[in-house]
Parts: C-alpha cells; sequence; structure tokens
C-alpha cells in the first residue's frame, strides 16, 4: 500500500508530464489546472492539516500552503488569457518555475518531515484516502474539462 508521501510523489510526476505536454499543445492545460485543483485540496486536507499541528513542521507546511495560493492565483490568471496571445507562454515559464520549486521543496523537505513524524500506518491510511479521492475527484472535474 502506498503512503500519502509516495503518492503525492507520484501525483507530482503526473502534473510533471502535464507541463511537457502543455508545451506542445496549450489546450492540455485545463489538465494540469484540474489535477493542481484536486491535489492542492488533498494535500492540504489530509498531510497538511496534520502536520500543522506540529511545532516542528509546522512553518514548513504552512509554507506549502501559502504556495499553493500562488500557484492558484497564477492558474486563474493563464485559465483566463488567451492561449494565442505571446504572453500566455512567458506566464506559462513562470508556473512551470514556481512549480517545479515547490513540487521539489515538498519531496526534498516537507515529504521526510512527514514520513519522521507520522507513523507508517497513518501514512498508509492517508495515502489510500488520497488516491480514493484523487480518482473520485478527477473523474468528476473531468467531465467538465471545458469550463
Amino acid at each position: 500500500m502506498k503512503t500519502i508521501t509516495e503518492a503525492l510523489k507520484d501525483h507530482h510526476d503526473e502534473m510533471r508530464d502535464l507541463m511537457k505536454k502543455i508545451d506542445k499543445d496549450p489546450e492540455n492545460f485545463i489538465l494540469l489546472k484540474k489535477n493542481l485543483d484536486v491535489h492542492h485540496e488533498l494535500e492540504e486536507d489530509l498531510l497538511l492539516s496534520e502536520l500543522n499541528t506540529m511545532d516542528d513542521v509546522k512553518k514548513e507546511s504552512l509554507e506549502s500552503q501559502e504556495e499553493h495560493y500562488v500557484l492558484n492565483v497564477l492558474l486563474l490568471d493563464l485559465a483566463d488569457f488567451p492561449k494565442d496571445n505571446y504572453r500566455w507562454k512567458v506566464k506559462m515559464g513562470v508556473l512551470e518555475e514556481i512549480l517545479n520549486h515547490h513540487l521539489d521543496e515538498e519531496e526534498e523537505d516537507l515529504f521526510p518531515e512527514a514520513e519522521e513524524k507520522l507513523s507508517k500506518t497513518k501514512l498508509e491510511k492517508l495515502g489510500k484516502k488520497f488516491l480514493d479521492l484523487k480518482k473520485k475527484r478527477l473523474e468528476m472535474a473531468l467531465e467538465t474539462k471545458d469550463l
């Protein structure tokens, strides 16, 4: 059974792959946005809510949430910006840079701390819940792909 940190890392890799697809076809952007929307919500509700209660990892956990906010602002801006405008690619480059920094920081700093602080049983329970909810929520979100 996957732990939540393993499941989140796998989803990070899926988003890295989506970034490459957007380079080839900007219409793939909506897939990234919907994946990130689901990912941020579940990561905050399942993992970060646990870490926010622990003094020695609270700062790192809250920083991750603040980065989610910044990414969401960029995603909303890109969703409403014409994809055929030259600046859209520039904005997309900024998103990619910030997203890659965020994903790397979580994987290198936050996830190892979570693995240290939470029991294997708890990490696996959260991992199962993340995978179940991710599947359901992405299915629903992708039904409205054009929105």
